[in-house]
């Protein structure tokens, strides 16, 4: 017994950190999934402006289709959310020295997104 303790505590002083990935390529990474999402967004929002409708029923904003409600639920949440999730990547990747904000950006309402015509 005294054996393994003494193998333990000689295994974990000796250990080193293991970096996974090289820095510039992890960077790299994470500045394509920022700009991928990015420009997913403005697509997905023009879709929304040139496709979808809303309607008002009593005083109620809300999209037409289910698909557009559901497509501006995604746009928003990836533009709220990408650049938080990909900043706390870097904090923890040893990128940043900032940690990012426990409490994540909140996310809009659907409608905001509805197209004025």
């Amino acid at each position: 017994m005294r054996f393994i303790l003494i193998v333990s505590v000689l295994f974990a002083v000796s250990c080193k950190q293991v970096v996974v990935r090289d820095p510039d390529v992890y960077k790299a990474e994470l500045d394509f999934i920022d700009s991928a999402a990015d420009e997913q967004v403005q697509r997905g929002k023009a879709l929304i402006e040139a496709a979808c409708k809303c309607v008002e029923v009593e005083g109620v904003k809300a999209f037409e289709t289910r698909q557009c409600h559901e497509l501006a639920e995604t746009v928003l949440v990836v533009e709220a959310r990408i650049g938080y999730h990909t900043d706390f990547m870097r904090y923890l990747g040893g990128l940043s020295d900032t940690r990012p904000p426990v409490d994540p950006p909140e996310i809009a309402e659907p409608t905001t997104l509805c197209p004025v015509r």
